[in-house]
């Protein structure tokens, strides 16, 4: 599950020429579940940009549950359900994770495209609601050693041989309304019996410094970003 949420329309205005035109492409998965990129989104990202004078040569979206990175069904609605309006358009606005840009891309030969939102992290959907993030992504996965939880992750200092020494009652001293990540492990590896996998030295990353663990709460017509850098209120749509 990628996060998303649409970027202000002033910044998706400046990626367009006078005169182009644009055809609005949504996902029905991730997208749809954040409220950045489903079907009623995509539908009225093409009214907002048209009422502001893009020239919109038509929108889809996939089928609910499906996903913008699968290419035989990206290319079969491009470039056959909608074969009339995607051969006049100038470019694809799309309203989805960066997979599913690329998706669009290779769907369309190489047509110009534009992102209409960021993606904000890897999640997991506890419920139609809330999303947190239990892996950055990293590509070198280490939670072999940690039960299964990733300290890359959970842990605000993305720590790999153990905590830094400064929570309090389990609570991490960087942000103290979260919970240690390092005490989460510690707790898993007990109740699994692993504690002598916390004794074995993990090799240094090469990380990028961002603040983590982050979530995405939608609301009506808003949804909140948190992250230990702090919240940003977004509009999920309109």
């Amino acid at each position: 599950m990628h996060a998303t949420i649409q970027k202000p329309i002033d910044e998706i205005l400046g990626y367009l020429k006078p005169d182009e035109q644009v055809f609005v492409v949504g996902c029905g998965n991730c997208a749809a579940k954040c409220h950045s990129g489903g079907e009623p989104e995509t539908e009225e990202m093409a009214e907002r940009l048209r009422q502001r004078g893009v020239d919109i040569a038509g929108w889809a979206c996939t089928s609910s549950g499906v996903s913008l990175c699968k290419l035989s069904i990206v290319k079969k609605m491009l470039t056959e359900e909608h074969k009339s309006e995607t051969e006049q358009t100038d470019s694809f606005l799309i309203l989805a994770c960066g997979q599913g840009i690329h998706t669009v891309m290779d769907a369309t030969d190489g047509g110009m495209v534009h992102p209409g939102c960021d993606t904000i992290f890897g999640g997991e959907t506890v419920n139609d609601n809330f999303i947190t993030e239990y892996c950055s992504l990293c590509g070198e996965c280490i939670v072999e050693y940690t039960g299964g939880l990733c300290p890359v992750t959970l842990c605000a200092k993305s720590l790999l041989n153990g905590p830094c020494g400064g929570a309090k009652d389990g609570k991490c001293e960087v942000d103290r309304n979260r919970d240690c990540g390092w005490q989460l492990i510690y707790d898993r590896l007990r109740a699994l019996g692993h504690l002598g996998e916390m004794e074995k030295y993990v090799m240094p990353k090469n990380n990028s410094r961002w603040s983590r663990p982050r979530s995405l709460t939608i609301g009506e017509g808003e949804a909140t970003f948190k992250s230990l850098s702090g919240e940003r209120k977004v509009a999920s749509h309109a």
